[in-house]
């Protein structure tokens, strides 16, 4: 899957999202910089990174 063809979360500024296997793959490969975090309406698990932006409650 192609982090750029995603569906896309309208309650979260259109966040790819993802499956959980997925958003952990993209957080290994980024050496950890990107974290994973539950979206709150419930549309899977998006991935940020956290020194840019301040999203929901973030877990690692």
């Amino acid at each position: 899957m192609r982090y750029s063809s995603a569906p896309r979360c309208s309650a979260c500024e259109h966040r790819a999202i993802l499956e959980r296997t997925t958003a952990e793959r993209l957080v290994a490969e980024s050496r950890e910089s990107l974290v994973t975090y539950d979206c709150p309406a419930g549309n899977g698990v998006h991935v940020c990174n956290p020194d840019f932006e301040r999203i929901g409650t973030h877990r690692s």
